[in-house]
This record gives structure tokens, sequence and C-alpha cells, in this order.
């Protein structure tokens, strides 16, 4: 089987730029779930400067932060918009990648597949799960530490999990419990109803939880010969869209985690991580970064985040971001962007 993808990336210019300038741009395929659900996402392109093809062809990539800022723009329509289209999910939406799920001959081999080919759909996203625990559960998480705002993409996450679950295995498929990250919305009579158990929120992770059976539930749509001929098309998608060099992300992740107790040393990531410190100075080189400006980089990040999606006081966010004194977050903003705090968040309201 051969299938052939134009690349067609669309960059969004309204959206905030990546912690620095060196990291790759992380993208997501539009596939058919785009298409499908056009009226739920149309409103919101132009505002974020995406391009309208997106919802009429499956070859459209689109930057994995501006993917995320167009669901919590629809959000703002309705509140419950992650879950409700997870829940509606079909093969089809994920191209290639769903087709090969449902071709899987066991729920094993279906999170596996999805595990290693989730790149191929989501660049910036990353599945894991762990069978020897009980219950056992599967995990989705974003690799953007300074994307603040990603509640509708987090349980779109989840309930399309579940969703495709149990459409493969033809089973009304009850979870034990889910995690979320994010804040507990107003309303979570949504969230009961598609996942019937026990939610909770501010987690350290996105987590759907299922007993053992659920792992040994039979595939009613296994086909091992196709699936066997769409491997090789994913393996060549998965290398081509694999970031060589992860440390970049981890990196960004460890300092953005430690922001409000003062940035980690190089040398405390360096131990963490495993590494000597000067090669760990050296990967960063590589990308053509100094450490000190990354920390500068996910400092300004995290405060514009803030300043813009929350309702945190000056002072609250300058503590977020590592300054003792609110003074000195105002003159390092200023610097930034050539307005007071207050002067940036009053113009972010009026736009």
């Amino acid at each position: 089987m051969t299938v052939t993808r134009k690349t067609k990336t669309f960059p969004a210019q309204p959206a905030p730029r990546p912690p620095t300038q060196a990291l790759s741009v992380r993208t997501v395929w539009s596939e058919n779930f785009f298409r499908r659900f056009r009226s739920v996402f149309a409103p919101h392109l132009a505002a974020l400067g995406i391009d309208t093809r997106l919802l009429e062809q499956a070859d459209v990539e689109i930057p994995g932060e501006h993917y995320i800022a167009l669901w919590e723009a629809a959000g703002g329509d309705n509140p419950n918009i992650g879950i409700e289209l997870g829940s509606q999910t079909e093969a089809d939406d994920f191209g290639a990648l769903g087709h090969a799920l449902h071709c899987a001959t066991s729920v094993e081999m279906v999170l596996r597949t999805l595990q290693r080919f989730i790149v191929v759909f989501a660049q910036e996203s990353m599945i894991d799960f762990e069978f020897d625990v009980r219950p056992a559960y599967v995990e989705y998480r974003v690799n953007a530490p300074t994307i603040l705002y990603r509640r509708q993409d987090s349980e779109f996450a989840i309930a399309s999990i579940l969703r495709q679950l149990s459409l493969i295995t033809g089973a009304c498929i009850k979870p034990v419990r889910v995690d979320f990250e994010h804040d507990k919305p107003a309303d979570t009579s949504m969230h009961k109803r598609v996942f019937q158990c026990p939610v909770h929120f501010r987690q350290a992770s996105n987590r759907i939880y299922f007993t053992g059976d659920t792992l040994q539930l039979p595939v009613v749509s296994g086909n091992e010969r196709l699936y066997q001929a769409l491997v090789p098309y994913l393996e060549r998608e998965r290398q081509s869209r694999s970031i060589g060099d992860e440390i970049l992300p981890q990196v960004t992740h460890m300092i953005a985690a430690g922001m409000s107790s003062g940035a980690l040393s190089l040398v405390d990531i360096s131990q963490q991580l495993g590494l000597n410190r000067r090669t760990l100075q050296r990967r960063l080189k590589d990308h053509g970064i100094e450490f000190s400006s990354l920390i500068e980089d996910v400092r300004r990040e995290l405060a514009l985040a803030y300043m813009k999606g929350s309702d945190y006081s000056v002072t609250e966010i300058s503590l977020l971001v590592g300054y003792a004194e609110s003074s000195s977050f105002t003159r390092a903003f200023r610097r930034w962007t050539g307005h007071s705090p207050q002067q940036y968040r009053s113009s972010c309201q009026r736009s």
C-alpha cells in the first residue's frame, strides 16, 4: 500500500511564539476531523490566522500550539466541546492511524500502536500506558509547558481514547477513574455522563484508568493483514515527524515546573536528566540555545500566558514566574513587551 501526502503548513500569526526560536514547530494534520466538524471550528479560524483549507482537505498541517488554541476558542462557545466531539470520533478522523487502530487484533496492540504512532497525527502529543498496575491506565500529555490552557484538547483526547476502544471492541467500556490536569469546571455533568466513573481534576497528568478485564476484550474489527499493510507507511511518517533530540522539551518542561520556586540551575537539571553539566550545555548549544536564554524565554512566555488568560494579580504572576518582588517583574515585563503588565492585560481584553 502506498500513501503519499503533501505538506502544507499554515502559520497562525496572532498566536504566541514558541519559548525559543530554535524550537521546531510541531504540527497536527487536519485529516478528516475538521471537515466533519467544520461548523464548530470555522468561526474561529480567522482570529487565529489559520487557513480555511483546514476544513476542506485531509493533508493540511498546522502548528500544534494553534491546534490547541483553536480548541480553546471553540470552548468559549461550548465549555464541553472537547468531550462532546471526542465521544463522537470515528476511525477516519485520524487518518491512517485511526484505521490501523481498528485493524489491530488486541486492545494491547491498539494502545501500543497509538503510543508509537500518535506523532503521525500530532507531533506535540504523547501517549503512555501502564499495564502492570491495577487499575491499568492510559496517559495523555502535550509537550508544551508554556501552553497553560488546554482543557479542551485534554478532554477531547481522553474522550477519544474511550470512544475508540469502545468502537474497536464493540463493548460498552466503563473506566474506573479519569484524571485531568486542569481545574474543575463549573459544570461536570457531561463528564459524569460520558465517563460514568469518578473524575478528578488538578491532577499530575491526564489519565483514564481501566480494569484488567478491559485489556482482554476481543477486537471485533481486527484485520492483521491490513494492519501489516498500514504499519510501514505509519513508520515512515513517524520517522519523518519525530523530533530527533527530545532534550529541549524536557529541559523546558523542568524549567516551567520549577519556575515558581526559582528556576532550576543547569546542575540541578543535568542531574535529573542523568547527564553531565557540560554534556547538557553542548546538547543545548546544538540547538543554538544558551541555558540562561532558555530560562528567560520560558519565564516570558509563562508571564504573557498568565497575563492574557488568567485573573491572577500582577503580584501573583510575578511569584509564579520566579520574581520575589512585583517591581522587578514589572521592569522585566516592560523590557519584553514595551508595556506594563496592566497595559498588556487591558490590550488583550480589548482585542
